[in-house]
């Protein structure tokens, strides 16, 4: 069996409450949909394969790039044979979050996605 990565972007313009906002940063209004995104890749490796939920906060800048991504909650289930943590699961999807572009901006905003990991097992 062979594993395909698949991230599914979902819910997107999803806002941080003010809970999760750094203190001069609003939220970025609902709705806000990427121009462009990349999806994350994980290498693949042997027991590594893990379905699961996480949850990017990060801000747009008035360019409409992305600054600053990081994981704020997540929820991960072994697929197959896999035990234990995902590996360079959190690296891949920083890494891809931080690539997306979003229309500019009057001002910056904080934005706080879900993001949903599966594998194709063919």
């Amino acid at each position: 069996m062979k594993a395909i990565w698949i991230a599914v972007l979902c819910g997107f313009g999803v806002s941080a409450g003010a809970d999760t906002a750094p203190d001069s940063m609003s939220p970025c209004s609902s709705g806000l949909v990427p121009l462009s995104h990349v999806v994350p890749k994980v290498a693949p490796r042997l027991h590594n394969e893990f379905e699961g939920k996480v949850e990017v906060s990060f801000t747009i800048d008035r360019a409409g790039k992305v600054q600053s991504p990081s994981i704020v909650s997540e929820e991960w289930h072994p697929v197959g044979r896999s035990r234990g943590e995902p590996i360079g699961y959190h690296e891949a999807i920083l890494s891809a979050v931080a690539q997306w572009r979003y229309p500019g901006r009057a001002k910056a905003c904080r934005l706080v996605i879900p993001i949903k990991i599966t594998f194709d097992l063919e």
